[in-house]
């Protein structure tokens, strides 16, 4: 019997599968014994579903992504830090509690994890960490600012299934062409960490700061083979004390031009990197638009360095919608417990998006959030954009439409494994 070619969870529907090229399908309950024995998506093909039927309270058995939080301390105090990070939280797990939580997540099925905090890197058993989530068979990526990305430690990471993915936002001025930026910190340890063999990604979080520098990063990332991931500002966590920061839809144009380079030269590196906490989280994403729930708790979730278990990253920004903690409890038996988030469907957003000039279908609004509600108007089922992100997604909208990458996004969703409706019972 040839070892399994992909990475496969059994669920009520059949299997969720992610292959070694990145590609990640829904299969019917048929396609098990090829799953088992190996078998390459093109003799699984003909097990696609084709319809999915979305349960109440809809979850995967086992999130494939779970966001790691280490520690929640951190050398910096960026002005739009999701988490508030720098001080480190009130009772952090300790090492062994850590690495039990890791080899539990592998054993139930989880497929990634991303060490986050605060800073990970200045856990002083995050090589440990990342070393043992390795040996179980969970791919791994590392959210850090990379200021202590030496190359001693880096020769302690192994190299396969490790993405490190390097913030370039408030720590550095966003223009390396600048002679006398602090890019340069950065710059190094990106490049260091690809010279030694590691998959490498640069987040950026735009706003007002760096609208105007952003298209000189993504530049200076493709000369140099590093993929770019961005979010845009947020008034989350140490963001609400900044929001001035937050971009104006007079910045929709430049940002929008961004950012569909940006999503051109993702595809591209990731169509080189295989399955990767990228792919997979970008798959969530596609989930939750097929069955029109967020994914957030349901796909994927976001575990702080206290052992509180949230939905996500804004969720735990927020401290809403925590299920509980680890402490003392499984993490099996608290992701497959009841979850009040997973209740909510974009159903409750049917009022509040009524008449907006985004709820139509040839937009995907991510802003049917309970969390960044929450944040903006203190409840779950408001809007959760603002005005930039409303008149961003009609212009990123029709420049996507409009290039090579539009194309392949519109055939993805036309031929997607788990159909164009889902059928919610």
């Amino acid at each position: 019997m040839s070892a399994p070619s992909a990475k496969f969870n059994q669920e009520y529907f059949g299997y969720i599968a992610g292959f070694p090229d990145g590609q990640i399908c829904l299969f019917d309950h048929r396609a098990g014994a090829g799953l088992q024995h190996g078998a390459p998506f093109e003799d699984l093909q003909q097990f696609l579903l084709e319809e999915l039927e979305v349960r109440p309270g809809f979850h995967l058995n086992s999130p494939l992504l779970v966001w790691f939080e280490i520690t929640r301390r951190c050398n910096l105090s960026c002005p739009h830090c999701y988490i508030d990070a720098g001080q480190p939280r009130e009772g952090e797990m300790t090492s062994s509690e850590i690495l039990r939580l890791l080899e539990e997540m592998a054993d139930m099925g989880v497929w990634a994890v991303t060490f986050t905090g605060g800073e990970p890197t200045m856990h002083p058993d995050f090589a440990r960490f990342v070393q043992f989530a390795r040996s179980k068979g969970l791919l791994v990526g590392i959210a850090t600012n990379g200021m202590f990305l030496s190359e001693a430690l880096l020769a302690q990471l192994p190299r396969d299934g490790v993405i490190i993915s390097v913030s370039l936002d408030n720590l550095h001025i966003m223009n390396p062409r600048d002679a006398n930026s602090d890019f340069k910190v950065a710059a190094r340890a990106i490049l260091r960490s690809r010279q030694m063999g590691f998959l490498t990604n640069v987040m950026t979080n735009t706003h007002k700061g760096n609208i105007d520098h952003v298209d000189s990063l993504l530049d200076w990332a493709k000369e140099n083979r590093v993929s770019v991931r961005s979010v845009p500002f947020s008034p989350l966590g140490r963001g609400q004390q900044h929001l001035e920061l937050e971009n104006t839809p007079g910045d929709v144009q430049r940002a929008a031009s961004f950012w569909v380079r940006e999503k051109e030269w993702e595809h591209a590196y990731h169509n080189k990197s295989g399955l990767c906490v990228g792919t997979i989280f970008d798959y969530g994403e596609t989930l939750g638009y097929l069955t029109r729930r967020c994914p957030s708790g349901r796909y994927l979730c976001y575990v702080a360095s206290n052992g509180t278990v949230f939905p996500c990253t804004s969720c735990a920004a927020t401290k809403i919608l925590s299920p509980g903690t680890v402490i003392g409890k499984s993490f099996s038996s608290l992701w497959r417990s009841e979850w009040e988030i997973r209740r909510y469907s974009w159903d409750n957003f049917k009022s509040t998006c009524e008449g907006c000039v985004i709820n139509r279908p040839e937009y995907y609004c991510a802003s049917r959030c309970p969390a960044m509600s929450y944040a903006r108007h203190g409840n779950f089922f408001s809007c959760g954009a603002s005005n930039f992100q409303i008149q961003s997604t009609i212009v990123r909208t029709a420049m996507l439409q409009a290039s090579n990458l539009g194309a392949k996004e519109r055939y993805v969703q036309s031929n997607s494994s788990s159909g164009s409706e889902p059928r919610s019972l």
